[in-house]
Formats: C-alpha cells, structure tokens, sequence
C-alpha cells in the first residue's frame, strides 16, 4: 500500500467549500433574528453610510475584550434603527463604549470565513436604563463617601479671572465660551486643556485633565461641553470624572449643553450651567459685581474726601466761637463772684470749667491740629488759674481778662474777615446765601461781593462751572 492510497483525493474540499459549508451551518443554526447585548468597540462608518463595529462583553476601558463579533449595519437597515431610536426622542446615539442591545442575523462571510452580526433594530430603552443603573449606582456610592459636596465646599474666588477651560479643543462649546468672555470686556486669562467628551476613553481623559488643572495657578475650572444625546453625555456620569471633580482643589463650574438631564458631574461640581454660554455668563456676571461693587464705594469715598474739609473747617469754627463764648461768660462770672466772696468764686469757676472740659471733650478729636492746639492750652491756662483763684480772687480776673485776648488773638486768625484782608473775598446773592459754586447763580442773578474794604454788586451774565465766573 502506498502512501497515497490513505488520502481519497475525492474527500478533500476547498477553503471555499469549508466556508460555505460553514455558512449554511450557521445559517441552519440561527434561522431567525436573536438579540444581543454588549459594548460597542471601534465604530466606523462608510462613505456609502454602512456602519461597522465590533461588539464586545463589556470590559474597563483600555483593556482587551474577552469575547467579540463583529456588526456590520448596512445603510437600509440603518434607516430603520433610527427611526426607531427617534421615537424615543433621540436620547441614544451609536458610539464607542455605549452599551446596547441589538437585533441581527447570524451570518458567515464566506470569501474569508468570518462570522459577523447583520444589525437590523434596537432596544434603546436598554442602553438607557443600563445608563440609569450605573449613574443611580454611582450616586448612591459618591453620597456614602461623602463626595458629592466636597467641591462645593471650596470657596469661590472673589474675581475668578484665570480660567483653566476643559473641553474639546476646536469645538463649538470651545467656541462659544472664549468668544462670550472676550467680549465682556474684563482682563479673563484662559488655559484651554483639549481632551474627549465623548467615547469609549473620555471619561479618563476628562478627570486626568481635572487633576492636571487643579494643579495650575488658577481661580476655577470649568468644563464644558455641547449638547447631544443621552449617550453623548455619558462620560459626565462616570465614576472617574464624578471622583475628579470631587478630589479637585478648585472650583469646578460644568456647563454642559443639556436642558433636561442632570449628570452626575453637574451634581458635583461646585454650580452647574446648562451651556458652555452660561458658564461663562456666570464668570462674567461674578466679576461685574465685584467691580460695581469696588465703584460704587470708591465713589462714596471721594465724596467723603469732597466735603470733609469744608466740614471740618465749619467744625473748627463754631467750637471755636463756642469756647470763646464759655470763657467770657466764666470770666463774667468769676467777676461778680470775687467782689462778694472768693469760696463761690471758687465753686463757680470750677463747675464752668469742667462743663467746658466734658464738652470739648466730646467734639475735640474732630478739630484740627491748629485749632485743637489753641484749645488744648487754653484750657491748660485755665487749669493753672483754677489754683489761684481762691489765694488771690482779684488777680483771677486780670489773669483770665489777659489769657482772653491771647485766645481772641489766636481766634482772629481763622476770622473770615482776616481772609478778607489777604485779598480774598466772600460772594452772596441779595437774599444773602453764600455762593460756593457757579451752578448756584445762572445769568442774570444779582450777587454781592464782600472785599475787605467796601462791597461789589455784580450781576452773572455766564457761569460755567469750570472757569471763574464773569460778572458785569
């Protein structure tokens, strides 16, 4: 016996025979469409609008499946899965790393002998509630370890002018956030970390750009995003960005372009806006209050500043006048006193000075240094006489008659009359209000001037409150 009489040459098939052979054995197996679930992995699509991906058990990210096949969505049926996934308002895209359950055909390619899933519908309600789970999941674990406040306990800085911006680099949302603070006007300083938001790898990319920006010298972090669907988002209420968030050492502002749903990253985070717009508005409108706010007191302190002098020079005066007053009524008594009996004297005066000593002390820390140095020894000098005034009761009266006109003297030189004599002059209208500014006398008013000899009666043709006034 040879060896060729063991092989029958009849019994021996092509590659392509194996194949088909195979395909009808498959074909036999699955006659009718199944449902299969798992993660989709390295989507494609095609210029003719076939879609391509693999669908996997689900796994982390990064690491390799332990069981895959590979789907292929043609065109035709592609039209009929989103119609399907219309009706349920749009909320599930087919992307990386989303969790679905399909309808297809079991089918083998028989030129390469590969087994591959022929999507024809899908269960969106089932990616939605996987998404449920998780996300409920999840909030229930961060709410344990006491996480979802953690960056909300973070104070926000006064004037959040440095910005550390998380997004899509090149994107709308990049877009419309720099364009929104640019155009406010005020000096905001933005770092843009480009990362994903969406896909299989996003979640990762986003809480590493999180840490990375917390370590910058800067006053917040914002991330944001576009709106899309349901699935689009859901790297937002992912474990690693949600812990991100929470572990950050700045203030994380989320503005992400939805207007239902709450992620978890929007529960976290230190305030949550619906659109990158927003978020920035919000940055915006902080700093315009700390400004209205720095304005509005400046104001108030040059106003003070305007009228304090004016005031405290009015001050001066009328305690000035009022002391003046005091010490001749004191001297007046003093008098009549000593021609009847030196003990009263005594009694008097005494009781005069300290009602003046408990009155300037009440008023003298708003008197200036030149007056209040006038007052101050003046009623040292009375002090001194309080001593002698029950030794030597007719010397008293000389001694306070002398220290009077010393006071008189010291007084004089803030009499307005002494300023007449320097060459100024004190202008009223005839009813006798004193002008202080030309916005008082529009043309055609009298006024009268006071010089140190004599008076001018003029009569305002134009005022003009930043020149010198004219007069006829």
């Amino acid at each position: 016996m040879t060896d060729n009489a063991l092989f029958d040459i009849d019994d021996t098939l092509t590659v392509g025979q194996v194949n088909r052979r195979l395909s009808e054995a498959v074909r036999r197996s699955f006659s009718n469409d199944i449902w299969v679930q798992g993660q989709i992995r390295n989507l494609s699509r095609s210029g003719r609008g076939h879609v391509y991906f693999d669908l996997c058990d689900p796994t982390p990210a990064g690491a390799p499946p332990k069981a895959s096949i590979s789907v292929t969505l043609f065109d035709s049926n592609r039209q009929i899965v989103n119609r399907v996934i219309t009706r349920t308002g749009n909320t599930v895209r087919i992307d990386d790393g989303v969790e679905v359950r399909i309808k297809a055909t079991v089918e083998m390619y028989a030129p390469r002998g590969q087994v591959q899933l022929n999507m024809t519908s899908i269960d969106p309600e089932f990616t939605l509630g996987r998404l449920g789970a998780d996300r409920d999941q999840l909030l229930h674990e961060l709410k344990a370890e006491h996480l979802l406040d953690a960056n909300k306990l973070i104070a926000m800085p006064l004037v959040p002018l440095r910005i550390a911006l998380i997004t899509s680099g090149g994107s709308a949302a990049h877009a419309d956030f720099h364009q929104q603070l640019t155009a406010s006007g005020y000096a905001f300083e933005i770092t843009t970390l480009s990362t994903r938001v969406q896909g299989e790898f996003a979640p990762e990319e986003i809480a590493e750009m999180i840490a990375h920006g917390s370590e910058l010298d800067i006053d917040v972090l914002a991330v944001v995003r576009g709106g899309g669907a349901r699935t689009d988002l859901a790297a937002f209420d992912t474990a690693p960005v949600a812990r991100a968030i929470a572990s950050a050492t700045k203030p994380v502002l989320c503005g992400i372009g939805h207007e239902i749903d709450t992620s978890v990253a929007d529960l976290v985070a230190h305030a949550s806006l619906k659109t990158p717009t927003a978020c920035a508005q919000y940055l915006i409108e902080r700093v315009i209050a700390f400004d209205f706010a720095l304005t509005e007191r400046a104001s108030r302190l040059a106003a003070i500043a305007i009228t304090l002098p004016h005031d405290q020079d009015k001050l001066v005066n009328e305690r000035a006048s009022l002391l003046s007053q005091r010490v001749v009524q004191t001297l007046h008594r003093a008098s009549q006193a000593t021609a009847s009996a030196a003990g009263g004297l005594e009694r008097r005066v005494t009781r005069a000075i300290a009602r003046s000593e408990q009155r300037l002390a009440t008023t003298q820390g708003h008197v200036t240094a030149r007056s209040s140095s006038a007052l101050t020894a003046a009623w040292r000098r009375c002090d001194q006489q309080q001593t002698h005034v029950a030794e030597r009761p007719g010397r008293v009266l000389r001694e306070q008659t002398s220290r009077l006109a010393l006071l008189e003297a010291k007084l004089s030189a803030v009499d307005p009359s002494q300023a007449l004599q320097r060459g100024y002059s004190i202008t009223t209208t005839t009813t006798g209000q004193l002008v202080r500014s030309a916005d008082q006398v529009p043309p055609g008013t009298e006024l009268i001037t006071r010089l140190a000899v004599g008076t001018v009666t003029s009569t305002v043709t134009a005022s003009d409150s930043t020149d010198q006034e004219r007069h006829d």
